[in-house]
């Protein structure tokens, strides 16, 4: 008998049945929510995977084909720099992902910016889905991976689309997205555009870029296209890396802009010096600059990264 019935006497003897008969109506109520419980769950989780399959984790589709990429190499002219401020060698965009995963269920509001560019100076195949989303900074295609996506950038919140879809709502794949770091504005662009995606095993936003560890892919597919709002541009790669947060002297992570030449030249050598393969493509001074930046084997740990370095081409 439970320790609140020992000193039960007499007639009271029946109160143990009672407590039983309630504490079994408190089960019954008990099993009943966790069954709703378990039910809504599994509701959610069936919706969040006809988003994240069926509509593109609220992702757009691509607004018009764009250029076949360009095989010839071109070096493109001296740019304008703009100074910025490095992350620590021990982080980049993508460690934040489980803050950014709590406030991606609070608001689908946008994340604060700069004042949007004016409509008439974006591209007419850009112009509506820009309209739509201001948040909008580019388009990346990538053939024989299914990266057809848009690019946003959202200063002062540098995280906000790790768990948000272009249409700002919840998406497990998140968006990708450009470096708060850089600059793509024509007169004033920084050195290296660093552009982050989820490294997604539905093979979904960067989670076919890793097949870039194939040199035969890349000798394949050497380019490929990345729009900005402004203008059009055919990239080639030129690295191929895995690597690890703070496992670099001078991470990849963050390189936006270098002081000079030979800062430039350093930084582009840390990269190519750790490439997989050689790609027999040497960025020249000078030439704009793109990195792509996804998670690497988490089988082997969290803070694992792939990357791609390109060059401008077009």
């Amino acid at each position: 008998m439970p320790k609140r019935y020992r000193k039960l006497r007499g007639d009271t003897a029946y109160y143990p049945f009672a407590a039983r008969t309630g504490l079994r109506a408190r089960q019954r109520r008990h099993a009943r929510a966790l069954r709703i419980a378990g039910a809504a769950a599994l509701i959610l989780a069936a919706v969040l995977a006809l988003r994240q399959s069926v509509f593109r984790g609220g992702q757009p589709d691509a607004p018009a084909p764009l250029p076949s990429a360009a095989p010839a190499v071109t070096v493109a002219p001296g740019t304008a720099h703009v100074s910025v401020q490095p992350l620590a060698a021990t982080r980049d965009a993508l460690a934040e992902t489980q803050q950014a995963d709590t406030q991606a269920h609070t608001t689908p509001e946008s994340a604060a910016r700069p004042p949007a560019a004016r409509t008439a100076e974006v591209l007419p195949r850009y112009r509506s889905l820009y309209e739509q989303n201001p948040d909008l900074i580019g388009w990346l295609r990538i053939d024989g991976t299914g990266i057809d996506l848009p690019v946003v950038q959202t200063p002062g919140d540098n995280e906000y689309y790790l768990r948000r879809g272009f249409d700002r709502f919840y998406a497990v794949g998140g968006t990708l997205f450009l470096d708060e770091r850089c600059s793509v504005e024509p007169d004033a662009p920084t050195d290296n555009w660093l552009i982050y995606g989820h490294n997604m095993r539905d093979g979904s936003m960067f989670g076919q870029l890793v097949r870039y560890r194939d040199e035969a892919f890349c000798q394949a597919h050497p380019t490929f296209t990345f729009d900005t709002l402004y203008e059009t541009a055919t990239w080639q790669v030129a690295a191929v890396l895995d690597t690890a947060l703070g496992a670099d002297e001078l991470p990849y992570y963050t390189f936006f802009d270098a002081d000079n030449k030979l800062d430039w030249q350093r930084r582009v050598a840390a990269i190519t010096e750790k490439s997989l393969y050689d790609t027999g493509v040497t960025p020249a001074y000078g030439t704009q600059l793109l990195t792509l930046s996804t998670c690497g084997d988490t089988r082997i740990g969290t803070d694992t990264r792939f990357a791609l370095l390109a060059v401008r081409v077009g």
